[in-house]
């Protein structure tokens, strides 16, 4: 049997943001990407929905693969600020088509979050240049029948105490012949 391409569609949502002693002022941001095992043939696109009610004039966006949250501004300790950000990567695969979902399961996906700061306002004009202060990496072990369906509070440094909870949802979407 021949290749087969498989699409799954990864939907993360970012929800609160609470800030448990972060020493600094300012305005923070989330950055948010998906990785895969380099060894499988893949083709990623990335799209952020339209945050409806959101008057930020900052909105989630992408930039070269990379979710960017809205930015927010932290001021207190014990701060809570509702991000409401969620973003969909759909994955394209190219896999051995007698053995899908042996390789569905074998395949290493990594979700990246960055977290970045900075305390100049003149700086979020150009938002690529602002620095990252810590950053986690979650390994996702995906079932090609289950799929994935995390709601985990994601923990940055002690350095930079702060959580932000995340909603990660996946499903092999389709089957089909490649394409890629």
């Amino acid at each position: 049997m021949s290749d087969v391409q498989a699409t799954l569609e990864f939907s993360i949502e970012l929800h609160k943001f609470h800030n448990v002693d972060l020493f600094q002022r300012g305005f923070y941001q989330i950055r948010t990407g998906l990785k895969v095992t380099p060894q499988v043939s893949h083709r990623l696109t990335v799209t952020t929905r339209d945050n409806i009610g959101d008057c930020s004039s900052n909105p989630a966006g992408v930039y070269d693969g990379t979710v960017f949250s809205r930015i927010f501004q932290i001021l207190y300790r014990n701060e809570e600020v509702v991000v409401n950000d969620c973003m969909v990567f759909k994955l394209h695969l190219l896999l051995n088509g007698e053995r899908v979902e042996e390789a569905l399961s074998e395949v290493d996906f990594q979700l990246k979050l960055d977290l970045h700061f900075t305390d100049n306002e003149q700086q979020l004009a150009d938002i690529v240049t602002v620095p990252l202060i810590s950053s986690r990496t979650l390994s996702l072990h995906f079932h090609p029948r289950r799929g994935l369906h995390h709601h985990v509070p994601l923990m940055f440094d002690y350095f930079h105490l702060s959580v932000i909870s995340v909603s990660i949802h996946a499903s092999l979407v389709a089957l089909h012949q490649p394409l890629i």
